[in-house]
């Protein structure tokens, strides 16, 4: 795959390129705009994107800014001077602000467009019917045979093009569906039963969290159980109520009466699940933060989970985190690729230690520093790994401060 998001002056940042792999990862202080990368990706690879609005009425707020916009909760963040545009292969997708407010979205190939597609299949039925009139008009049949094979082609041709048009105007340039599963969907279990009423009602709830319940909630029709082996549970969907089972014990618990945890994370697994069973169209899943409420180990068993479920045929997976256990995790995975590819006759023995559906090839993997406005790529380009990050730094001021804390304990001068 080759995607590439610019985005200037749009809420947090300032100026960032981003090239999205099969596995993106963006890490940054909260705030920083790994959030709003993400989010800005899911709108460009949206089917409904194609847009126009009257710039005429640019000073009529809520005509100006687009529901994908408000969807995401990003209309806040449009300046008098945003740019944003997102290339995928020799398609480019972007959005026009004119003093704050969307006036339109823009889509074009380097391919020919519909237009031209179609003007070229017009203009092939009307030489095919301009020949048409020399066939009937030849005496020699070599000469009718010659203008009968070109009507054929003429027609076959356009045929072709008319073709090529259907196709494009029913997948679009990007043929990918954009899968978003936003950070507040923790809130799910906790009321559980009160989703239809929120979506009857229209409380002023965000799109997404919406989006992301009702998705859920047809889901789990499909996906009545599943085992989640890094937490040692099995999800149940029994009469309209999701229960957990946990192995020895008879008890059913209610979804919202377990761990928090276990609360987080079993709708998003139901609803991946569900989707990654779609074999017919690639999907881009977007998840902010799957590490919430998770031991560190859990987040390592959900990270192989993700990168089995989520990059399987075209699909490709972007997150955000904070976690230092998601990003050393990653590294294990980018090296057990590394080490297969060098020592084949190993290959197993390093499948016995992390599963082969979870490795990541480095060439497919990249991983960003949001922060200041800008990114920053953290994966070292020899060693095809996560080389160094804010997060380690952190780390090591930590440590600083305990070492002089340490010395003040002692009597000694802290410099």
């Amino acid at each position: 795959m080759n995607e590439q998001l610019v985005v200037k002056n749009f809420g947090p940042i300032k100026d960032a390129t981003v090239d999205f792999k099969r596995v993106t990862v963006f890490i940054g202080p909260t705030g920083g705009g790994k959030s709003t990368l993400a989010k800005l990706a899911a709108v460009f690879k949206e089917d409904s994107y194609n847009f126009y609005v009257n710039p005429e009425h640019h000073t009529d707020a809520e005509g100006q800014k687009h529901k994908l916009f408000s969807d995401f909760s990003l209309t806040n963040f449009i300046h008098s001077s945003s740019e944003a545009t997102f290339a995928k292969e020799e398609s480019i997708r972007g959005i026009d602000f004119i003093k704050g407010f969307v006036v339109g979205a823009h889509s074009f190939s380097q391919h020919k467009t519909n237009g031209e597609l179609l003007a070229e299949a017009v203009r092939d039925m009307t030489e095919a019917k301009s020949n048409l009139d020399e066939f009937s008009k030849s005496e020699k049949q070599s000469d009718a045979d010659s203008f009968k094979n070109q009507i054929d082609k003429l027609i076959n041709d356009a045929k072709i093009k008319i073709g090529v048009i259907s196709r494009m105007t029913k997948q679009g340039l990007y043929d990918v569906r954009p899968q978003f599963f936003p950070a507040n969907r923790v809130l799910l279990p906790t009321v559980e039963y009160s989703w239809a009423g929120f979506l009857r009602d229209d409380i002023g709830l965000p799109k997404d969290i919406l989006r992301f319940a009702n998705n859920f909630s047809l889901s789990r029709k499909e996906v009545p159980e599943l085992d989640i082996p890094f937490l040692n549970v099995k999800y149940l969907h029994r009469n309209g109520q999701d229960f957990i089972k946990v192995p020895g014990l008879e008890t059913l618990f209610r979804l919202f009466e377990t761990a928090s945890g276990i609360q987080s994370v079993t709708p998003l697994l139901v609803l991946l699940e569900h989707l990654s069973r779609n074999t017919e169209q690639a999907q881009s899943f977007i998840i902010e933060e799957p590490e919430l409420n998770l031991y560190p180990t859990a987040q390592q068993g959900l990270l192989n989970w993700l990168v089995e479920k989520c990059t399987k045929g075209e699909n490709d997976l972007t997150i955000t985190t904070h976690s230092p256990y998601i990003l050393s995790h990653l590294n294990l995975l980018l090296y057990a690729f590394q080490v297969a590819e060098q020592h084949p006759d190993r290959r197993e023995e390093v499948a016995a230690i992390v599963p082969e559906a979870s490795w990541i090839n480095p060439k497919e993997f990249a991983c960003y520093q949001v922060e200041n406005g800008g990114v920053q790529s953290l994966v070292n380009d020899e060693l095809g790994m996560i080389d160094n990050n804010e997060l380690d730094a952190l780390s090591g001021d930590a440590a600083d401060a305990f070492d002089n804390l340490i010395r003040l304990s002692k009597g000694i001068a802290v410099k």
